[in-house]
């Protein structure tokens, strides 16, 4: 939700929310054998795409190159509409009409889901690739098998003052669940405004496993997030090489989380964050202009993990004008780490003075909770796959046989489902990974309002992936069991004892977090109009957090532990005075964070409240107005 008026902790901003056939990818690690093309003296030379630029760094082995397997029929296919893929076949117009199939209005609000597979190939394109509405994927085979590359010296793309994109997604409040995921787009030569993807998703939306290549070097911007307004959403396992900014970030909401970043000679800067609230976890860089800058007096940065190589002794690695927290960061080359630091490294640094109610001179160090990247599983064999079929709109009869098949992979195709009563499946550990490729269930008004509940219950040590669904799944953990939840919105409820829970790029309100329970959230939108996160007594770890409406955000009790590393507070409406943001009794917290307010009491009067052997203190808004350097409650 978005609301329109002057923020309290801010400039006042604009508010207005919404026949050759030759597999040589652009960005590959080995180039794909051509079939043979045959030729008489009468017939010119059939011609060729253009070569591939040099092979993906080994700092990017993050990255997917693909090919990826995936079952027949799991999305509709590019292919359909009439693209060749084959790097000489200007496939504009292809896509077009593929982006456009089934979209009837510019928004689609209604938010139907739409799905389209780039097999593997490139895909030669003169004019912006965008769509309508949103909840769209853009799936391909792998960062360096599926590309989309512009024409060399295309008409539009070539003043850098007039920055125009390759892709481009739709913006403003209707910009949920936006995705794009295995897939290089390459600006090619010649094309001096280009801009690889000009992107904004809200609340959940992903780019994930993408590569964004300028062939000459030249280009306005690699990511472009410059449009009102980007995130929340996820940017993970990202390349970009080239352009004068590899990602250019701005306004004040609603706070981007960035994960295994690599950037490659930018000339003007890596990251350029005017005025948002980013968060980023393990960061690349290889430059001899500073790798961030941070413009803006209100613009946040939390950055950990980052290697930041080339420099020059003229400036620093990071360059920052407003709230910085970095930790664990090395530079080379350059004259300093952070501009005004003295040193190449930080092991830890906070650019605003550090809060806390019961430590006097409080230390510039986060709670610093030990990171578990989220697990992952794909089973090459598709033979392994057990396909969903519905035999009618509403039918869920064959889900709990299909889940005792034996198949590691339970898949649904791209589509939208439906189930009047809530659906019980019991998930055995023979599954690994359910995915719903962008689909969603819709919930009926019958037994707990529709929808299909996944009961995790036994204590295998075998993650279970369940990703890629719009809404409409419910997880209900049980056992000791580990469980990523991906790329989608869900319910969820555990019990005592329940496991290890990973949340990557999701929408969740509310959450417990049981006694002796981890959790680690990339990138969590919540939105209850109740506590919206419990930690009773357990490890939360959260890179990314959005809230909406009133209501305490994190309550942490029993000794439980809790790091937040960013990202925004928005009540987006007034808040009782009786409401706290952040409350802790007798356990441990770190907080950085933003918050952004638009209505008269749109903030929390009481920003932490700590209790500690019955003794309560309360950090007020006054004391914060608007941005939290760092916390400490431990």
């Amino acid at each position: 939700m978005r609301t329109s008026s002057a923020t309290i902790h801010r400039p006042a901003l604009s508010v207005g929310r919404v026949a050759v056939r030759c597999v040589i990818a652009a960005l590959s690690l080995a180039l794909v054998a051509c079939p043979k093309v045959e030729t008489t003296a009468n017939q010119n030379p059939p011609p060729q795409p253009p070569a591939p630029p040099p092979a993906l760094p080994p700092a990017s082995s993050t990255l997917t190159a693909g090919p990826i397997s995936f079952p027949d029929g799991f999305m509709k296919s590019v292919k359909d509409y009439g693209a060749k893929g084959d790097g000489v076949t200007d496939d504009t117009a292809a896509i077009s009409s593929a982006l456009a199939d089934g979209r009837d209005t510019d928004q689609d609000y209604s938010g139907k889901p739409k799905a389209l597979y780039f097999p593997a190939g490139t895909y030669l394109v003169s004019n912006t690739v965008e769509w309508r509405g949103c909840c769209v994927t853009l799936q391909g085979q792998g960062s360096g098998s599926s590309v989309i590359r512009l024409k060399d010296g295309a008409a539009g793309f070539g003043s850098s003052t007039n920055p125009k994109p390759v892709i481009q997604t739709i913006a403003g409040n209707m910009a949920f669940n936006q995705n794009i995921w295995d897939l290089a787009v390459n600006t090619g030569s010649g094309n001096a405004g280009a801009v690889g993807i000009d992107y904004i998703s809200s609340n959940v939306g992903s780019l994930r496993n993408v590569s964004i290549i300028s062939a000459d070097g030249a280009g306005a911007r690699g990511l472009d997030m410059t449009r009102q307004w980007p995130g929340p959403l996820l940017v993970k396992n990202l390349l970009v090489r080239g352009f004068n900014i590899g990602i250019d970030v701005r306004h004040a909401e609603y706070g981007p989380t960035l994960e295994n970043i690599y950037l490659e000679n930018q000339r003007t800067a890596g990251i350029l964050n005017d005025g948002n609230t980013l968060a980023i976890h393990t960061l690349s860089s290889k430059n001899s202009v500073s790798a961030i800058k941070n413009i803006a007096s209100y613009g946040s940065v939390i950055l950990l993990n980052a290697t930041l190589e080339g420099g020059s002794g003229t400036v620093s690695a990071i360059e920052n004008s407003g709230q910085l927290y970095a930790r664990n960061v090395s530079s080379s080359g350059y004259g300093s780490a952070i501009k005004g630091v003295s040193g190449s490294s930080v092991s830890e640094y906070v650019s605003g003075a550090v809060k806390s109610l019961f430590v006097s001179n409080p230390s510039a160090k986060s709670l610093g909770l030990p990171i578990l990247e989220t697990p992952t599983f794909s089973d090459a064999s598709l033979s392994n796959w057990g396909k969903f079929t519905a035999n009618s709109y509403g039918d869920t009869d064959g889900l709990q046989a299909l889940f005792n098949s034996g198949k590691s992979t339970i898949y649904f195709p791209s589509n939208i489902y439906f189930s009047f009563a809530e659906r019980a499946v019991t998930v055995p550990a023979t599954v690994k990974r359910i995915v719903g490729f962008g689909g969603a269930i819709n919930r009926g008004e019958g037994a707990n309002g529709g929808g299909i509940r996944l009961i995790v219950q036994d204590d295998s040590p075998d993650p279970l992936i369940v990703e890629q669904f719009k809404y409409g799944i419910k997880v209900e953990q049980r056992g000791k069991r580990p469980v990523a939840l991906k790329h989608g919105s869900y319910g969820y409820s555990s019990q005592a004892g329940a496991g290890d829970l990973f949340l990557e790029d999701v929408g969740m309100e509310p959450l417990t977090v049981r006694a002796g329970q981890r959790v680690w959230a990339r990138q969590l939108n919540n939105e209850a109009g109740e506590t919206k996160i419990t930690n009773n007594g357990g490890t939360l770890w959260i890179l990314g957090l959005k809230t909406e409406r009133a209501a305490t955000v994190i309550e942490t009790l029993s000794g439980g532990s809790t790091e937040l590393l960013g990202t925004l507070i928005y009540p987006a409406s007034s808040v009782p005075s009786s409401d706290v943001a952040f409350k802790s009794v007798d356990s441990k917290i770190s907080l950085i964070y933003s918050v952004s307010s638009y209505v008269p009491g749109g903030d929390y009067a009481v920003q932490v409240q700590e209790t500690r052997g019955g003794v309560t203190k309360q950090l007020l808004q006054s004391d914060v107005n608007g941005r939290m350097p760092l916390f400490v409650g431990y």
